[in-house]
């Protein structure tokens, strides 16, 4: 009986292939006298006996596992972990519990200090709530340039204030009951904790007027509303003032501790609650880490920190094209191509809410606004022209061109990088904007600002000061953005080291 050669050929090769696919090691692998297969990895080298891995490696991976998870974890939680911190702020800076119904009123240069880089040339108008605490919530909109938004704790919008007329709005928590005939707008929050703010458009004394005309107070009270409660915060400087920066080191995986227990788990998010268990942190049990998983929280908020910087402050062509203002200005959108609602239709973003809510707290449709003169635009400036970070002892211009695209005004505000907080100096002055009394313009209706310890002798009044020993970074906003902003054709310059 003859055997088939075509036959003998396929199974032969079908063996070479089988010998050849079941073999672990490559190449580059090196066998040495001990038996130990390695492998060169990003990670080092990996040991194997025959194809199984070593102990020792097995173990080395599994803390590589959770080192990467627990940063991952860190650039997930940063919209929570920020918008809970500013929470624990206000509650310390104003003074108010969890059931009371407080709006803050934070006007000027340490007024706005405690909040992630504010504004000082805008006032705010804040209320922080915990609808677990007070139920449902009345809130009340008078008619006229009243203009804001509600977010939740993912600093998400879930009410934009604006329209110009009167309403009344009901917040409403996950699971709470509401009357069903209430006569206003229901508004439901898919967390306990949120906050609204906003701001009156105007001057005067009818605007004054406005911006405690606002009125809120719990459902349960709504039979015999009382007074609303607004609390100024005007801090002396010697005063315990509560930032509103997510700490570091194992008080940020407190907050996120917090947000689990007190929320319910968005169906987004199952992924990210596994790898929180395997650290301590689980809905209904107690936060107690093991020494191995502080650990492992420590080195991973700390790196976290580092990769969110890294994603806010060097966006990339890769991840943020559409941020990248121009071919090579040095500026970017600091909203990083964010859609505020987060979840689009065939993805959640990622890159883009680390980026925006590493430096920066609450967003809304009016910040992404892309009609000519309405909302508001915000490039973030991180390192200078030759690519080195912007250092406090050095000094700096800037040269703003004539006819900034901004139909209201515009404004230049510095900042620190360790809390992305205003700059305090000596001068009390962290901006300088279009309204800024004295400010110099050029002929031509340019304007240049410097930065640095001691002004340029003769341009105090565009001078803003930093600090030897701190970096920093500028935003430039703009008021009612208009098409040149948005065609980038207007021309932005890189901000230069000066002798």
């Amino acid at each position: 009986m003859k055997t088939n050669k075509s036959l003998k050929l396929v199974i032969t090769a079908l063996s070479l292939t089988l010998v050849i696919g079941c073999s672990i090691p490559t190449t580059t692998d090196t066998v040495p006298v001990d038996g130990l297969t390695t492998q060169d990895t990003y990670l080092g080298k990996l040991e194997y006996q025959d194809q199984t891995l070593t102990k020792a490696s097995a173990a080395k991976l599994h803390k590589e596992i959770d080192l990467q998870r627990a940063s991952q974890l860190t650039l997930w939680s940063l919209p929570i972990t920020s918008f809970y911190q500013i929470h624990e702020a206000a509650k310390a800076n104003i003074g108010f519990s969890d059931d009371e119904v407080v709006i803050g009123v934070y006007e000027g240069y340490d007024a706005v200090y405690p909040m992630v880089t504010a504004n000082v040339t805008t006032p705010y108008t804040v209320s922080n709530i915990d609808l677990s605490a007070t139920g449902p919530l009345v809130v009340n909109i008078p008619a006229g340039g009243v203009f804001g938004v509600a977010n939740n704790a993912w600093q998400e919008p879930i009410k934009e204030i604006g329209s110009g007329k009167k309403e009344t709005l009901l917040f409403v928590g996950p699971g709470q009951d509401y009357p069903k005939d209430f006569e206003g707008e229901i508004v439901h929050s898919n967390t306990f904790i949120f906050g609204y703010f906003y701001r009156v458009l105007g001057v005067g004394a009818e605007a004054d007027k406005l911006k405690t005309a606002v009125t809120s107070y719990k459902l349960s009270d709504a039979a015999n509303p009382p007074e609303t409660k607004y609390v100024t915060f005007n801090p002396k400087p010697t005063d315990k003032v509560t930032i509103g920066t997510a700490p570091v080191g194992m008080e940020y995986w407190d907050l996120v501790n917090a947000y689990v227990q007190k929320e319910p788990m968005a169906d987004r998010d199952r992924f990210f609650y596994a790898w929180l268990r395997d650290f301590g942190i689980e809905k209904g049990k107690p936060f107690k880490p093991t020494a191995y998983q502080k650990e492992i929280l420590l080195e991973g908020v700390k790196t976290g920190m580092a990769m969110a910087q890294a994603t806010a402050f060097n966006k990339t062509k890769e991840k943020f094209a559409s941020a990248l203002y121009g071919d090579a200005s040095g500026w970017s959108d600091a909203m990083a191509g964010m859609h505020p609602k987060i979840d689009m239709e065939t993805y959640s973003m990622f890159n883009e809410r680390t980026s925006y809510t590493f430096e920066a707290i609450t967003t809304s449709i009016g910040m992404i606004s892309r009609v000519a003169g309405k909302g508001s635009a915000y490039l973030g400036s991180y390192y200078d022209a030759d690519g080195n970070a912007l250092m406090g002892e050095n000094n700096y211009s800037l040269h703003i061109e004539p006819n900034p695209p901004a139909a209201n005004f515009w404004s230049i505000t510095v900042y620190d990088i360790k809390n992305r907080l205003i700059i305090i100096n000596e001068t009390r002055r962290a901006d300088l904007s279009s309204r800024s009394e004295n400010l110099v313009n050029n002929s031509d209706g340019s304007v240049d600002l410097y930065f640095g310890p001691e002004a340029p002798k003769g341009k105090e009044n565009n001078w803003i000061q930093s600090n030897k020993g701190e970096s920093f970074f500028v935003y430039l906003r703009l008021y009612g953005p208009e098409q040149g902003f948005f065609d980038q054709k207007y021309p932005m310059n890189k901000i230069k080291i000066t002798k």
